[in-house]
């Protein structure tokens, strides 16, 4: 759903509602255009004409009010006629001005006295419903001193000060709403990190119930243990309806998926949670179903005090796919289904279906004022280094872990006996195919997530096993996501086919990838999100393939998110990377540790007091943040695009890093053959 369609679709709506009006008088009207000019409205209503039969001569002096930015003013929308009468009947007076439409407005708290007015000088005013008129009379501003004590005294320093700049706005927004809001920024601007700092804020507050997909459940573990320095006794991770005793232990931090909802409902109900968090709250657009249903009486005001929706596409075709959280996050205004959806899916329709978008902006208008705040990369891509790196946890279930039990097992055996480094090497190589079959499942769960929460953003998706590769493309294929994949059998000829297919087709959502075969000479800015579903052995090769995406031609900042699955060949790998970069670090630079964290070319990390809103300081440089801090060692340098003469392939930082990265573990394998 975009909120920045033609600026007269209001008005027409409005228009609309006056010929409505107007016919129910018996008065049939005629064309008429929007103040915009844009808009034509007809009524075909007796055929044009009056119950006499014979054709109106004048306008019918009927206006609507509609409520406009900030939410506090309503704009007067009537025919360009009948608004140069309101203009002189209202415009000298009772607080009007106009908007940046050029409509008349009026104040809020002077609604009725316009009315009066208006109606006086012989105008029929049309009314919005009442959760129209209770929007505009909330405001959220004096709270702003208790929330700024709050978020002070609250939340961590050292998280605060990793966080951007617009994070906190986000925090700060939604604590002046008491903790009721829907974070709907765009994916990778930190929603977590944003909903980890209201749970610093609301602590006192805690347990909290964390309802998660099924496949994010090992990340939000991470979350809390990264940004809130949680332990594991603090936090039960339910991953089966047999689990569910863990959630009468009293830990602090309770993650359940969504799918288990329906069968909890009962012991959720009586947990009583003051403090909630639904990430990928688009999960409970369905009204009908049975886990919105499960999971709404939990969330609405007089069960939990403080509920956080976490979405990157708080409504993803549809008003109606809204009004569920909407309804939990501020039910005082949301509160009956049939005025929003007459107001706002174009009036319904047989059934109790509504599908249709009416007074868009005026909906943006509400929610933006009452509980959602929304950023977009563009709009905050100053604020965002060039390239974020992070880790991504997923759950693998123990029943696909057999085969990777096992071969630690040898493992394990052969290195306590002192075995052969031949027959060591071939194990890490079984178990690198094992740990790739074991997460396939987890990887698919994962990427549905991403595809299900973004309804056109493209993807970027590398790994190195074939059978990785063959299991994500079936997947694509059963849920007809358009997708490319080039791999080693892909012919020469076919890839240039094949990447402008993606860099052009708005349809074609994901490039499948293979980490060794596609890792170079290829552009593909017209993604700006990169999912590794392996990690392979050598870092030059993860940052030549993040590089794909992360070249001249791009807009964006670029997300790379590394899939990394507990108790499998990711956890040998992640710890060889590091030391590899941390010797190269040392080769290079004389130095290890510190320098391995990620900033942007140019910039220097800042301290907590520097960055922290608490700092009179003025802010020059943006905070280089990752998602996850687990991941600041993992890579030398945010790299920063240099022009090339013309005809070449541009190269980055990272590319460079990456030859030096490849020179010296050639040279190493070198020195001890010899």
């Amino acid at each position: 759903m975009a909120w920045d369609d033609d600026d007269g679709a209001d008005d027409a709506a409005a228009l609309e509602a006056i010929a409505r009006a107007e016919r129910a008088r018996g008065i049939g009207l005629a064309t008429a255009r929007a103040v915009t000019g844009a808009v034509t409205v007809t009524d075909v209503s007796g055929g044009g004409r009056a119950r006499g039969g014979t054709a109106p001569t004048t306008a019918p002096r009927t206006c609507e009010l509609a409520l406009c930015a900030p939410g506090d003013r309503f704009a007067v929308v009537a025919m360009p006629g009948v608004m140069e009468a309101v203009d002189g009947v209202v415009g000298g007076g009772m607080g009007c001005s106009r908007d940046a439409r050029g409509r008349r407005t009026i104040p809020a708290e002077r609604r009725v006295e316009a009315t009066r007015t208006l109606e006086s000088a012989g105008f029929r005013v049309i009314q919005p419903p009442l959760m129209v008129i209770r929007c505009a009379e909330m405001g959220f501003d004096e709270h702003e001193r208790e929330a700024r004590a709050m978020y002070d005294a609250r939340v961590p320093r050292e998280m605060d000060a990793k966080m951007f700049d617009f994070q906190r706005e986000g925090v700060m927004y939604a604590l002046r709403r008491g903790g009721r809001a829907l974070i709907g920024d765009e994916m990778g601007l930190g929603k977590t990190v944003q909903a980890c700092a209201l749970l610093a804020c609301y602590k006192d507050e805690c347990p909290a119930l964390i309802l998660v997909p099924t496949s994010l459940r090992e990340a939000w573990r991470n979350a809390l243990q990264s940004w809130l320095d949680a332990d594991d006794g603090d936090i039960a991770v339910v991953g089966a309806a047999n689990e569910a005793k863990k959630l009468d232990e009293g830990r602090m931090y309770n993650i359940v998926p969504y799918s288990l909802c329906v069968k909890l409902k009962d012991r959720l109900r009586e947990r009583r949670y003051k403090v909630i968090v639904a990430d990928e709250s688009h999960f409970l657009k369905d009204r009908r179903a049975q886990r919105t249903q499960a999971v709404m009486p939990l969330m609405k005001d007089g069960a939990a005090s403080r509920v956080i929706c976490l979405t990157g596409t708080p409504a993803l075709s549809r008003p109606i796919e809204l009004f569920s959280q909407l309804e939990a996050l501020v039910p005082r205004v949301f509160f009956r289904l049939h005025d929003y959806g007459t107001r706002y899916c174009q009036g319904g329709a047989p059934f109790g279906m509504y599908t249709g978008c009416s007074r868009a902006d005026e909906l943006h208008v509400m929610i933006s004022k009452l509980c959602m705040v929304r950023r977009l990369k563009r709009d905050v891509l100053k604020s965002l280094p060039p390239k974020q790196r992070t880790q991504q946890f997923l759950t693998v279930e123990k029943s696909c872990l057999g085969d990777v039990r096992r071969i630690k097992t040898q493992l394990d055996k052969l290195r306590e006996a002192g075995g052969s480094e031949f027959e060591e090497k071939r194990l890490l190589n079984e178990l690198f195919l094992a740990s790739a079959k074991a997460k396939v499942n987890a990887v698919c769960d994962y990427l549905e997530t991403l595809i299900d929460g973004s309804a056109s953003e493209k993807f970027i998706f590398f790994a190195h096993h074939g059978v990785m590769l063959d299991a994500v493309s079936a997947f694509l294929e059963k849920k007809k996501c358009k997708h490319i994949r080039i791999d080693g059998s892909t012919p020469s000829a076919a890839r240039g086919d094949l990447v402008n297919k993606f860099q052009r087709d708005d349809s074609t959502r994901i490039a499948v990838l293979s980490i060794k075969a596609a890792g170079m000479g290829l552009t593909l800015t017209a993604a700006s999100t990169v999912i590794f579903g392996e990690m392979v052995w050598t870092p030059g090769d993860l940052i030549q393939a993040e590089d794909r995406a992360h070249r001249i031609g791009q807009a964006s900042s670029v997300l790379v998110q590394y899939l990394h699955a507990r108790d499998t060949i990711d956890e040998i790998i992640w710890q060889t990377i590091r030391r590899k970069l941390d010797t190269l670090g040392t080769v290079l630079n004389g130095q290890s540790g510190d320098h391995l964290e990620a900033t942007t070319a140019g910039s220097t990390r800042r301290t907590s007091e520097e960055t922290s809103p608490r700092s009179t300081k003025k802010q020059k440089l943006a905070v280089v943040d990752v998602t996850q801090r687990t991941l600041i060692e993992m890579f030398s340098s945010q790299a920063t695009q240099k022009s090339s003469p013309a005809g070449e392939d541009p190269t980055t930082d990272d590319e460079l890093f990456a030859e030096l990265a490849a020179r010296f573990e050639s040279k190493k394998q070198n020195v001890g053959s010899s």
